[in-house]
């Protein structure tokens, strides 16, 4: 049984480590470069080794004291204090989350303290690490009144270093006075890891109380800590304490003349006593001069011909994209570069819309095209100098308002970015200036309560117009807008709003319907304008010299339908108010469908065709055959709104040979008839009339005599 159990444990450790190995196998992963523990054991196939500070995989595994998670990793605080002139020094690391009992393994092997030039002892006091003290005189502080000094730990017979996971601890301040915990006001650090080797960056304002106007950069080998000589080249700076944030604008066309403000943390810091050099995407930026602590204005140089083909500018890449460098100098330099790029491009218009507007201006004019938020400053211009005021920009759109202007005119659509380059679509799109909208005098205009019903309007200048509505004003000051739909320069169909009967005036009109002894209900006359306002506030009027400025709007009650009847060929709705308040003429503007009976359920049959309206009739023609026996209800509808359905009177047979006084023809044949009555009793009656004065007993038809 115990040979069972150890079997199964050791063939769970040779699966185990092929599977590390064969992800070792890959070459993805190169722990050796992870410098310390939590940098190490934050990568998954990666674990730090306590005793030998290394990083290693784990087919290199060794040792009893390895950290696999980063939380597991023991933190070390520095004691960064002031030291003083005359008085003695102990470099001192807290450690803590010491989970692996690192400092227990640290009290049985040796302890050594690297201080700047040579070594001191080391030992473990609890849970700190100290090293002996040391004492400096007034002569260590000579040049300046702070200085910084490299210290770090050894142990196991100076055979391994003690790595940090801040690169700054390495580093400790010191000055020749007490500065108190505002010892590093006004002052920005630096520190980090690249290319192998350990950098370390201070700078101090002159507002700084502990040392004034101060400078520190010191570079190293990671690998030992031995010191290199500082480059004469500018030192680039990695760190978020000093570094460029953000750039206003982020492109800017390739011809140059752009101001870019650029925002450089630290920036009051770091350009004290320094002077300033800015290159965005390669190409240099003139002037640069603070706007704030923090900001850094400068204008991007135009692009220099080369001398020898100045054609050639035309042909060259007109897009280059690069970082943002800051460099500050002349002696001792540093510089930031941004981790993001900047754009130079070149700006492309690809569509114009609308094509025209009017001479009062205010149409809405879009641009579409590439790199049009590009630069600080745009103008759109159409023609010559008309400029087209610009409210709206993004990557892909430019929004502007047309300017006014005095007569018509045509002209290209340009639009000028930083004042400087000049952009327009390849086929030159161009923006007319028509007239302004212009209504025919005398125009009735009129609708029913329920509204949707056809407005015609006739004038000039429709075609260009955008957002046209209509607008009534009720005597309460209430305001009803419809819209209107353009079907070409100077046509256009508006649609009557809904109103309520209760807003309006109490007093009705009547009008004599033509060619009938009934009266239309007309309720009332209101305010009307007509809105052409190509999306702005121009209202469109008469033409000069016509008359009223703008016709009234005239209101009739809704249509009534009361009954139908069919002859076999035709359909005639019988009803009131059947044409008022509407344009019977346009097209579908009166809507008449027969109904049938489909198992207890009306359904659509088909549309009848309106052939003729008068006040209490509208006669239609089914569009298709049907029986007219399984119509049972008419469904009409007048506008976009009124609907309502008439259903068949069943004392009304449809069956015009049983009931002839329904169908039209037969009551002509009836009248006719009549007549011939008529006609036949009069001869009548004029012939009796000559027999009796022939026969009258008041005057003998003979006189009788008397024989003598």
């Amino acid at each position: 049984m115990m040979f069972s159990d150890f079997t199964i444990f050791m063939v769970f450790l040779c699966v185990s480590h092929h599977a590390y190995a064969s992800e070792s196998a890959k070459g993805t992963m190169n722990c050796a470069e992870y410098r310390s523990c939590t940098k190490c054991a934050n990568e998954t196939l990666c674990s730090w080794s306590l005793e030998h500070q290394n990083c290693v995989q784990p087919e290199e595994l060794w040792g009893n004291m390895m950290v696999h998670v980063e939380t597991d990793c023991p933190q070390f605080t520095v004691a960064k204090l002031s030291w003083l002139k005359d008085a003695s020094y102990t470099y001192t690391l807290t450690v803590s989350n010491d989970k692996k009992d690192f400092m227990a393994y640290l009290r049985r092997v040796t302890i050594a303290c690297s201080l700047q030039t040579g070594y001191l002892k080391g030992r473990v006091d609890q849970n700190d690490i100290k090293c002996d003290g040391i004492r400096r005189t007034q002569a260590d502080f000579m040049l300046n009144k702070q200085m910084i000094f490299f210290y770090y730990v050894k142990f196991n017979n100076n055979s391994v270093i003690l790595r940090l996971d801040n690169d700054s601890d390495y580093y400790v301040p010191h000055y020749n006075h007490e500065c108190g915990v505002t010892r590093d006001d006004d002052c920005m650090t630096c520190a980090w890891t690249a290319d192998g080797y350990i950098n370390y960056f201070k700078r101090c304002s002159s507002a700084n109380r502990c040392s004034g106007l101060y400078q520190f950069y010191d570079r190293r080998y990671a690998q030992n800590f031995t010191t290199t000589s500082t480059a004469t080249a500018p030192v680039p700076l990695q760190c978020a304490n000093a570094s460029v944030q953000s750039v206003e604008p982020v492109s800017a066309p390739w011809t140059g003349g752009t101001v870019v403000r650029i925002t450089v943390k630290n920036h009051r810091i770091l350009n004290e006593k320094k002077s300033v050099v800015v290159t965005v995407a390669g190409r240099g930026c003139i002037g640069p001069k603070s706007v704030d602590n923090d900001t850094i204005a400068c204008t991007i140089s135009p692009r220099s011909p080369p001398r020898e083909d100045p054609k050639a500018v035309s042909d060259v890449a007109r897009l280059a994209e690069g970082s943002i460098v800051v460099e500050y100098g002349p002696w001792q330099k540093f510089s930031i570069v941004s981790t993001f790029a900047f754009k130079l491009v070149n700006p492309l218009l690809t569509d114009v819309s609308p094509t025209c507007g009017p001479l009062s201006g205010g149409t809405p004019l879009t641009i579409a095209g590439e790199y049009l938020d590009t630069g600080t400053a745009v103008r759109v211009v159409v023609g010559n100098d008309t400029t087209c005021t610009a409210v709206v920009r993004s990557p892909d759109r430019i929004s502007c308002l047309t300017g006014a202007v005095e007569t018509p005119t045509d002209g290209v659509v340009r639009v000028v970015f930083d004042g400087g380059l000049s952009a327009q679509a390849a086929n030159r799109q161009s923006f007319a200036y028509t007239g302004n909208p212009v209504l025919d005098a005398s125009q009735p205009f009129a609708g029913i309560v329920s509204g949707g019903t056809a407005i015609p309007v006739r004038g000039r200048h429709f075609s260009c117009a955008r957002n046209t509505t209509m607008v009534v004003y009720l005597h309460n000051g209430t305001v009803h807008r419809t819209g209107c739909q353009i079907h070409n320069d100077t046509f256009m169909v508006c649609r009557s709003p809904t109103l309520s009967v209760d807003d309006l005036p109490t007093r009705h009109d009547t009008i004599a319907a033509e060619n009938d002894d009934a009266e239309a209900t007309l309720l009332g006359t209101l305010k009307f304008e007509l809105d052409v306002a190509y999306d702005g506030g121009s209202i469109a009027k008469p033409r000069p010299g016509h008359g009223d400025p703008m016709p009234r709007y005239h209101l009739y009650a809704d249509p009534v339908l009361d009954d139908f009847a069919m002859d076999g060929l035709a359909i005639t709705v019988i009803g009131r108010n059947l044409e008022w308040g509407y344009a019977q003429h346009q097209g579908d503007d009166i809507v008449v469908r027969l109904l049938v009976n489909v198992n207890d359920n009306l359904a659509f049959s088909t549309k009848c065709d309106v052939t003729s309206v008068d006040w209490h009739r509208i006669v239609c023609v089914p569009k298709s055959a049907v029986n007219l026996d399984t119509v049972s209800a008419v469904d009409a509808t007048f506008g976009l709104s009124f609907r309502r359905v008439v259903h068949r009177n069943p004392a009304r047979p449809v069956d015009d040979s049983q009931h002839p006084w329904t169908d039209g023809r037969t009551t002509v044949v009836v009248a006719v008839f009549a007549a011939l009555l008529l006609c036949c009793a009069c001869l009548v009656q004029l012939y009796g009339r000559k027999i009796r004065n022939r026969y009258n007993c008041g005057t003998p038809l003979f006189e009788l005599q008397t024989p003598e």
